[in-house]
């Protein structure tokens, strides 16, 4: 999908790649920069931010920061590079896309947040909270024929009438 240059500081896309994620490139460079010869380049990025829990099971979402001079170069092809995740560079003044080789146009698309957070729910107390919903819901000003307010609404009428009837 890319291609570390460490000397050219350089996140070079592969041909065909249109849509990258930003936290995908984090992960394969932190993985470059883990081989011996590869930990001679300076950083393509800082420490990233993310996952801090903020209560309620609500997660603070992913920031990566771009550094050093370090550049994405698009594929080199007429496209829309579509990039997502919360990718900025340090200093905030620097770039983060390098020109292609080609006279190709590349229109990039970020799909970022600035308010970015995660939820982290739990299936089972999911699944309980929506049963407790359903069950608790009063559906009895239902109005549409047929619906499962409208019957409930007749079953109710028609206990009322039975139990008029038996007293």
């Amino acid at each position: 999908m890319f291609t570390f240059d460490g000397p050219n500081k350089l996140i070079i896309l592969d041909a065909g790649t249109t849509q990258v994620s930003v936290s995908d490139i984090y992960s394969r460079w932190k993985d470059w920069a883990s081989d011996v010869d590869n930990s001679k380049f300076v950083r393509a990025f800082e420490d990233s931010v993310g996952g801090n829990p903020l209560g309620g099971g609500v997660l603070l979402g992913a920031y990566y920061f771009l550094t050093n001079g370090w550049l994405v170069r698009p594929q080199e092809a007429d496209h829309t590079l579509i990039v997502e995740g919360n990718l900025f560079p340090v200093p905030d003044t620097a770039g983060l896309f390098a020109p292609t080789i080609g006279s190709f146009n590349v229109l990039i698309a970020q799909r970022t947040s600035s308010l970015t957070q995660q939820v982290i729910v739990d299936p089972a107390d999911a699944a309980a909270e929506i049963a407790t919903a359903v069950w608790t819901e009063d559906l009895s000003g239902a109005q549409t024929l047929d619906t499962s307010g409208d019957m409930l609404k007749k079953a109710k009428q028609n206990s009322a009438v039975s139990v008029a009837l038996s007293a």
